[in-house]
């Protein structure tokens, strides 16, 4: 059944819903999220939630592949020039150093920045904690992708194959030092004494980051064959 009419256009709606439903489910969980909650949140009629997405699983996964849309809008672009850079067979050392700092510092600052609300880090901690039905799809459209196309860029500066437990692992601790500074904000900001992560913050975060990316990658260089 169609919701009551509303002055609002339907693509409206679904965006006000969508938005609303980032905020509950981060707060509460996928099974903690009841539907009444959702439309309340939203200001919406009941029947919109089935109307336009299907029931409540089926905005879920409509609000995983909005964040998934999000991450790849910002670093899609460069985690594909990296891919065509190991493709081209003509990829240095320098440049390979170069795209690693420059994807480091790119996807940091959006961690860092308001693009990257507290509810959708929420719902990306909560899925690693506690996966849902549609953690498949946040792996597989986004996370093994993007973790893969690192994990390459790292066994090309470190000479690891690229399959190898250790390229992937140098990978995930790198990524590791990117998420924390999401994650840990408060502690952060308190420990630190900063009132936000402004522009200088965050370039000390990320100068922090770069020299610990390079110790990484000197501790676990292997000597070419």
């Amino acid at each position: 059944m169609a919701p009551k009419a509303s002055k609002e256009s339907p693509q409206d709606t679904k965006e006000r819903l969508l938005q609303a439903a980032i905020k509950v489910f981060a707060v509460h969980g996928f099974e903690g999220a009841s539907t009444r909650m959702l439309v309340k949140e939203a200001e919406v009629n009941i029947s919109a939630i089935p109307y336009y997405f299907g029931g409540k699983e089926g905005l879920y996964e409509e609000v995983i592949r909005y964040i998934i849309a999000m991450i790849q809008n910002e670093k899609g672009e460069k985690a594909l020039e990296i891919r065509q850079a190991l493709d081209s067979g003509s990829l240095t050392q320098a440049k390979a150093k170069g795209l690693l700092h420059e994807f480091i510092a790119g996807f940091a600052e959006f961690l860092l920045s308001n693009r990257a609300s507290p509810y959708i880090a929420q719902i990306m901690i909560r899925e690693q904690m506690l996966p849902s039905p549609v953690f498949n799809i946040l792996y597989k459209d986004m996370m093994q992708p993007m973790h893969s196309t690192l994990t390459r860029l790292v066994a090309y500066l470190t000479n690891l194959p690229a399959d190898s437990d250790e390229a992937i692992l140098c990978t995930h601790t790198i990524f590791g030092q990117l998420a924390i500074f999401k994650t840990h904000k408060e502690f952060m900001l308190r420990r630190m004494g900063w009132k936000q992560y402004g522009t200088a913050e965050a370039q000390a975060i990320i100068t922090m980051i770069r020299q610990n990316t390079d110790a990484i990658i000197t501790a676990h260089r292997k000597k070419a064959a």
